[in-house]
Parts: C-alpha cells; sequence; structure tokens
C-alpha cells in the first residue's frame, strides 16, 4: 500500500516522473505544476460549495412543488364539491355589501 502511494505521488507530482518531465525547463515545469495545482483547487472548491447549496436548492425547488401540489388540491376539491358559479357570485356579493 504505502509503494501504491509514492508511486501515485510520484507520478502527480514529481515532475521526474510525471509527462512534464518532457518540457526542457525546470522552472517551466514548476509554472504549469502550479497552474495545475491551481485549477484542482478551484475545481474541488467550486464543487464543495455546489454540494452545500444543493441543499438549498432541493429544498427551494420543493417548496415550489409543495405549492404546485396546493393548489392542483383546491382546484380538485372545488371539481369534486361542485361549486357553482352562483355559489361563487353569491359569496362576492356578500362581501361587496
Amino acid at each position: 500500500m504505502r509503494q501504491f502511494i509514492v508511486d501515485i505521488y510520484n507520478s502527480l507530482i514529481n515532475a521526474k516522473f510525471n509527462p512534464l518531465q518532457h518540457l526542457p525547463n525546470q522552472n517551466t515545469r514548476h509554472v504549469v505544476t502550479l497552474y495545475l495545482m491551481w485549477m484542482w483547487c478551484a475545481i474541488f472548491a467550486l464543487w464543495t460549495a455546489a454540494l452545500f447549496s444543493l441543499g438549498a436548492s432541493i429544498f427551494l425547488h420543493s417548496l415550489l412543488f409543495f405549492g404546485v401540489l396546493v393548489a392542483l388540491g383546491a382546484f380538485e376539491a372545488a371539481k369534486r364539491h361542485h361549486i357553482h358559479r352562483a355559489v361563487l357570485e353569491a359569496t362576492c356579493t356578500r362581501h361587496a355589501r
């Protein structure tokens, strides 16, 4: 297991073993390694932030879905109870007084 970790480290980080060894200038290898490090740091930071905001997104979408279900339930209840236009008009005229 220890050798496996050393091999992985060397293939990613050590410029003597990874494909960056083909760059002739050591300073260029160093800069490319730094750019790769910053890129992966940014990717993992954005991914972690997305995981944290995923909970808020799920909650807000669930809230929206709940609102749609309540509205559809009210419409279906109105259909089942045969609320007619006359009943609605009578209610409206009582509130208008």
